[in-house]
């Protein structure tokens, strides 16, 4: 398997200098190493370019991008050029370059058949360099948002892996820790999935992200030496047969035909290709479904759409309407699923939704249901709708009225779970509400793994961690966002209150609103 984590690993862990270069399909991208740090990337992909990255962060103008050739000179690079005209500032060009890097690093994950190219080199400059990417965040970051490749299985399949102590181990989330504390080196990787079976592509996923971050190694096994018996001694008496096995079967063993037939009796467990087949089957089928059903619900009534009688109790209607929720919830289908999928299943989801709320609601469900709009136009703008509801949601925030701007964030996300801003404020809002901190955190993850520049989300996350008394945990969020932004305020004064440096001084507060707009007074 040839892929991008699998280099920056060796690079880091090596401490290695010198230029990894990738190529594929017209594709070609270059990166600097010094020490194991990433120092600067090239990329010919249009979108990861540096005009086309600072204008997509909104830190040059609409005028400036279209005009951005007049800045471009064989002797200066673009980013000088542009803070020589004044038209950037150093801080400007600093963030940009920062979250080309990570763009073009991140890019390169999706892909499992690229051709690499390591050089070594000399070491490139001999101060310490400000711009310096770590190398696990970016695969951190890069392996939790792609999606899963058969590669992946391939690479693990028949393997058994140790698990690993290292410093990198603080960053693994609950699930990601208890199944890094399976790796004892008696189990086969296969063996170990069919535990937790409900997700495969997320179990494979994990392994190689622990595999890549040095948190899990191939388990070395001896090569098998037979020895000639010596002529002279007389072959012993043959042993009388074993007793039979235990009731379950020893995990770090292929059983032999014997053992197989002495442990007959022991229900087999299910074998991990077999049962994600099964899983895509499955959710293939229900997607199938719900598409048809989506083409369907304009000819049907709220109680037609739940298969329900009109006479139908609110019982009933809660049952069905949890039946349908929990089978066409856009959360089941991944973060991988087609954009034209996914509009269609957010919409069906959206009038299920609105189908309960009219028919337990008074009055309400004589109210005729909305057509939905056709497919095709659905296609076209995925999120068209996710805006406005991230606008309302954003106002009822900045007025305080933090569980309705959840209400509206959170359809938001289900309409367009690719944007960094409505994970943030949805995040926002939900660490301002008692009993939601865990929902707060998993959309702080979220928010940092679609927008892995920007501190503000890894900020807010260890504000989160500091609220709930975790101040380890704190701590190092706010010392990666230093990492990604030196001179960022809230995240330095945080760590000075940390280490007692400034017991009388508060930055100011990162949850006062000031990022989405200033709190309205009661």
């Amino acid at each position: 398997m040839n892929h991008i984590a699998l280099y920056l690993k060796d690079i880091f862990f090596g401490k290695k200098t010198g230029c990894l270069t990738f190529s594929r399909s017209g594709i070609e991208k270059s990166f600097i190493f010094q020490d194991g740090g990433l120092l600067f990337a090239k990329t010919n992909v249009s979108e990861e370019r540096l005009g086309e990255i600072l204008y997509r962060t909104g830190k040059i103008a609409p005028d400036v991008f279209s005009g951005i050739n007049k800045y471009v000179r064989p002797d200066t690079l673009l980013g000088e050029a542009l803070v020589q005209n004044r038209v950037l500032t150093q801080r400007a060009l600093y963030d940009g370059v920062l979250a080309q890097m990570y763009a073009v690093t991140l890019g390169c994950f999706v892909f499992f058949d690229g051709v690499y190219s390591f050089q070594p080199q000399e070491r490139y400059i001999d101060a310490e360099f400000q711009l310096r990417v770590s190398l696990p965040l970016l695969i951190e970051k890069g392996v939790r948002a792609m999606a899963f490749h058969p590669a992946i299985h391939s690479f693990f399949s028949g393997k058994t892996l140790t698990a690993k102590e290292g410093p990198l181990l603080t960053g693994l989330d609950e699930r990601e820790r208890a199944l890094w504390s399976r790796m004892d080196g008696t189990a086969n990787i296969e063996y170990i999935m069919t535990w937790d079976a409900a997700d495969p592509n997320w179990f494979w996923k994990t392994m190689f992200l622990l595999y890549t971050l040095g948190l899990a190694d191939f388990k070395e096994v001896a090569p098998t030496v037979t020895l000639p018996e010596p002529p002279s001694q007389p072959k012993p008496e043959p042993l009388p047969p074993p007793p039979a096995p235990p009731a379950s079967p020893t995990p770090s063993q292929f059983m032999t035909s014997a053992e197989a037939a002495a442990d007959a009796a022991e229900p087999l467990r299910p074998a991990s290709a077999p049962a994600a087949d099964a899983a895509a089957r499955e959710i293939n089928e229900t997607i199938a479904e719900a598409i048809d059903l989506r083409k369907r619900m304009g000819n049907l009534d709220h109680y037609q759409l739940f298969g329900i009688p009109s006479s139908a109790g609110e019982a009933e209607v809660k049952k069905a309407y949890f039946k349908l929720a929990r089978k066409f919830h856009p959360d089941r289908f991944g973060r991988s699923l087609d954009p034209q999928l996914k509009v269609q299943i957010d919409e069906l989801f959206d009038r299920i939704t609105k189908s309960y709320k009219a028919l337990t609601t008074p009055g309400a469900a004589a109210v005729p249901p909305e057509p939905p709009p056709p497919a095709d136009e659905a296609e076209k703008d995925p999120g068209r709708n996710a805006d406005t509801r991230f606008r309302q949601g954003k106002t009822l925030y900045s007025q305080a009225r933090y569980e309705e701007a959840i209400q509206y964030l959170e359809e938001a996300v289900r309409m367009n779970d690719n944007k960094g801003d409505y994970f943030l404020l949805l995040a926002l809002a939900q660490s301002k509400v008692r009993g939601f901190s865990k929902k707060a955190e998993k959309n702080f993850l979220r928010a940092i793994e679609l927008e892995p520049w920007n501190p503000e989300g890894i900020v807010g996350l260890g504000l989160l961690y500091k609220k709930e008394g975790m101040t380890t945990r704190a701590r190092k969020q706010f010392e990666r966002a230093v990492e990604i932004e030196p001179n960022h305020q809230a995240a330095k004064s945080e760590l000075e209150l940390i280490d007692g440096k400034s017991e009388d001084k508060k930055g100011k507060g990162f949850f006062s609103g000031d990022l989405f707009g200033s709190k309205k007074k009661k």
